[in-house]
This record gives C-alpha cells, structure tokens and sequence, in this order.
C-alpha cells in the first residue's frame, strides 16, 4: 500500500516531526512542569554538636549543612523543589524524601532508582510537592548508620488553608547510643541488635538536643509536627496538665 502525504509533507519533514512528537511523549511528566521552584542546597559532611549540654563536649556527627537535624525544608504544596546534594562524606550517600509521592528517579535509592552520591559529587533532586503534610528527608544507603550519625532532617508541605493556630513547631525526635565520653558508640549492625528489631540508644533528643522544658503561653494554640527519626524506639508522648 502506498503512503500518502497531504499538502506536500515530505517523508524527511515527516518522520522529523514523528520523533519530536515520540521526544515528547517519553519526557517525564516531572521535567515538563511549569510549577514554582524552590531552590535549595544541602550538604552531607562529618560535623560536631552539643548534643546532651550546650557547654560540655561536642558529640561527632554527620549531618546536612553541620547540623542536626538539618535544616527543615519548607513549601507550599503543588511548588516544586530543586534539591542539590553535595556528598562531603568519604562513603557514598543519597536522600529519600519519606513519605511524600515523588518520580521513581528521585526517589533515593541507591542501585535502584539512582546511581549512589559518590564522596565529592553532587546530586539534584527535582519534584514537585503534591501533597500537604509533614514529612523528613534521610539517605537510604547504609541508612541505619548514616541516619544514626545525625543525617536527617524536617520536609513540611504547608496546605493552601492551614488551620488557624499561633505557633507551627516541628519536633524531631531521637535517640543516640553514647558513650561515657559523649560520642557515639560504633557498633552499628551490631548481631543482637538485628535479632532484636533495631537500635535503641541510651539518649533521647528533640531536635538534637536533651530538652527539659518547652515553654507555651496559656491559652495558645500550638500545631505539633511530629517525626520519628529513632531507628526502633517508640515514642509514648505525655503531656502533663494539658490534652492535646
């Protein structure tokens, strides 16, 4: 059967538009957005912190941008966020965003989604944020130590009509296996914690420190964003003279 090319389309110019139209429906959906961007850096790097005092000795970490947890990142939903990560650590790393709806590419994992963050090289994520809620970035390569070292950090996705309240407060919770002289204790892997559903530390954080008192003002209306970065502790929160 002959083919037939209405007003003069040549089979060139012809097949040329075939395989830009083909360009196209194979580009992923996330690469043609045309959503807002926010842009931001984290880096991965061997840090220190005061973890139990703020006085006393420093506890060697890693972490994003030299602290724990890192920075929180925070959009609205439907914005896109563009994340560059530098590997400043001398092992490979990546970044899982937990719990959010992300391409399968930027997903962070190592040898399945993407090619590991080699020492020195940096990494962009792009997604958008589709949905509202709080969530936490952390590496899924060798995750047990490199989150257990401090790398981890707060996602919030802010909905379009958050409810009314005074203060937005993100805790991150924790707990660290130390040793008498404040840093932490090696034996990651260890066999009686694999046959013992995890890790359980010996120190508790919120947010990277040992807190005793967090002040509110009465009668105010505080959102507590909540995030469980310990490896097997669960945590029962009482809140004393209060209901949430």
């Amino acid at each position: 059967m002959q083919n037939t090319f209405i007003d003069g389309l040549s089979r060139r110019s012809f097949l040329a538009a075939a395989g830009a139209v083909a360009g196209m429906a194979t580009m992923p959906a996330w690469a043609a957005s045309s959503s807002p961007v926010r842009r931001f850096d984290l880096a991965a790097a061997p840090g220190a912190t005061h973890l139990i005092d703020s006085d006393g000795t420093k506890t060697n970490v890693w972490s994003y941008n030299g602290r724990v947890p890192g920075p929180e990142i925070r959009v609205r939903q439907g914005e896109r966020l563009r994340v560059a990560v530098r590997n400043g650590l001398a092992e490979e790393t990546t970044v899982h965003w937990h719990g959010l709806r992300v391409p399968n590419a930027m997903d962070g994992v190592p040898h399945l989604t993407q090619k590991p963050i080699a020492p020195g090289e940096t990494f962009i994520y792009e997604f958008e944020a589709p949905d509202a809620g709080t969530y936490w970035y952390h590496p899924h390569q060798r995750s047990s130590e490199q989150i257990g070292r401090g790398l981890y950090g707060p996602l919030i996705i802010e909905e379009p009509n958050p409810p009314k309240v005074d203060r937005d407060v993100t805790w991150v919770l924790d707990d660290w296996r130390l040793l008498k002289t404040a840093q932490i204790s090696d034996d990651f892997g260890n066999r009686h914690d694999m046959s013992h559903a995890g890790r359980i530390g010996n120190t508790v954080t919120v947010n990277g420190r040992i807190t005793d008192v967090f002040e509110a003002r009465a009668g105010e209306r505080i959102r507590l964003r909540l995030i469980n970065a310990a490896n097997a502790r669960v945590f029962g929160l009482e809140f004393e003279g209060h209901s949430p």
